[in-house]
């Protein structure tokens, strides 16, 4: 029995292909004004209106957006809490401990993942990173490093200056992803067209990432619940591969009673 291999909040889970009708790029999706918090919107396919949900939502996960806009003010505040630490450790002549390689600071890996999505400059999104936070966020780090390695008293309020600058300007460029980060989203989120029951439901993923056989016996036969406080999608079995955990999953019927009761309102 096939299935899909879909990435989600960075964890890994197989769906059965059976009943996927289509997987696309993110699509422009309009939002409902009344609707469950789990469906995000509708799109126009194929001359169906379909119901657009989050396996994130439904999992209980925050959405793709909301994770990364978090992230990307923890870097954020890193950063500030790094220049301050810096200028300290200048001034007060002591080591500094904190990453002088701009690669090794959660935004530098955050980045270098970024500059690795080979479809994540769909709309822009790379270029908004190399041109507006990297040439700051790498002057930032080495030229502390830099400045480290000689210490200069006659130059120390320059140096810092230089410093708190790269890093206004690396803050900046922080606060201009935010803004845009509906254009990642966009890029690297991806939608799976999935029948349940003669309709067409369309479910937003973080990434598909390949196929898998597995057995289709333990497949029908198994059916717990995720967790207790899940009532969307059972868990059927857990796999090991390459080191990566992954479970196999089956959406419950709660899943379509969102969809039915969308339906209705739209009726009525």
């Amino acid at each position: 029995m096939e299935f899909i291999h879909i990435i989600v909040n960075n964890q890994n889970y197989l769906l059965s292909s059976e009943k996927i009708k289509e997987i696309l790029k993110y699509p422009t999706i309009k939002p409902l004004a009344e609707s469950s918090e789990f469906i995000k919107g509708i799109i126009s396919h194929k001359d169906k209106i379909i119901p657009i949900l989050e396996i994130r939502k439904l999992l209980g996960f925050e959405s793709f957006v909301k994770n990364q806009v978090k992230l990307l003010q923890k870097v954020e505040a890193q950063h500030i809490s790094w220049m301050e630490d810096f200028e300290s450790a200048l001034r007060e002549n002591r080591p500094f401990q904190k990453a002088l390689d701009p690669h090794k600071c959660e935004l530098g890996k955050w980045i270098n993942e970024a500059l690795q999505c080979m479809r994540c400059n769909h709309d822009g999104f790379i270029d908004i990173i190399k041109n507006s936070v990297v040439p700051h966020h790498n002057a930032l780090h080495n030229q502390g490093k830099e400045f480290l390695k000689v210490t200069n008293a006659d130059a120390l309020e320059t140096q810092i200056k230089t410093i708190k600058e790269h890093g206004a300007h690396t803050i900046q460029g922080l606060q201009i992803l935010k803004d845009e980060i509906h254009r990642l989203s966009s890029s690297f989120e991806q939608l799976i067209i999935y029948d349940i029951d003669g309709v067409d439901v369309g479910f937003i993923v973080d990434s598909v990432a390949g196929l898998h056989q597995l057995d289709e016996k333990s497949y029908n036969l198994g059916s717990e619940p995720l967790s207790k406080s899940n009532e969307f999608i059972h868990f059927i079995d857990h796999y090991e591969e390459n080191e990566a955990l992954m479970f196999s999953m089956k959406f419950t019927r709660n899943v379509m009673t969102l969809v039915e009761q969308w339906r209705e309102k739209e009726i009525a």
